[in-house]
């Protein structure tokens, strides 16, 4: 039985505990986003037996760098520093628009406190994801 099932289970309590092992994981400062993309994958999935945790996730138009059981997409970004970065991002996440189930930002290494408060306001503004959808979480 893995943290989604059986049918009924609650997704946003599912969602709330990835969030919460993801705050629990504590990385090596590494230089790639691809390395923490490894590292998080990992944790999460010794951390997860019962689930089903991919790495480099496509579906549609939907890509993410790691997704648990189709329902908790995380998306890593490292050093958000620039305002390119922080553009990217927002492409990537009108992409996650009819994603139905969570979305958990991780932001990892150096991210510039404006693009940071930017980052907010974009997501408290646009409306985008209602409901507590989405979450960023600073690492």
């Amino acid at each position: 039985m893995g943290l989604f099932r059986p049918p009924g289970d609650d997704v946003c309590r599912a969602a709330g505990i990835v969030a919460a092992l993801i705050e629990e994981w504590s990385p090596q400062r590494f230089r790639t986003e691809k390395a923490y993309e490894i590292s998080l994958y990992c944790y999460l999935h010794d951390n997860l037996t019962d689930c089903q945790v991919t790495r480099q996730y496509a579906r549609g138009r939907v890509r993410a760098d790691i997704v648990v059981e189709d329902h908790v997409v995380l998306e890593i970004k490292n050093n958000l520093e620039s305002t390119t970065k922080y553009h990217r991002l927002i492409g990537q996440l009108s992409e996650f628009r009819n994603w139905s189930g969570h979305i958990i930002i991780v932001l990892c290494g150096d991210t510039d406190r404006n693009i940071r408060k930017e980052l907010d306001r974009f997501l408290a503004d646009s409306g985008m994801f209602q409901g507590g959808d989405l979450r960023v979480i600073q690492k």
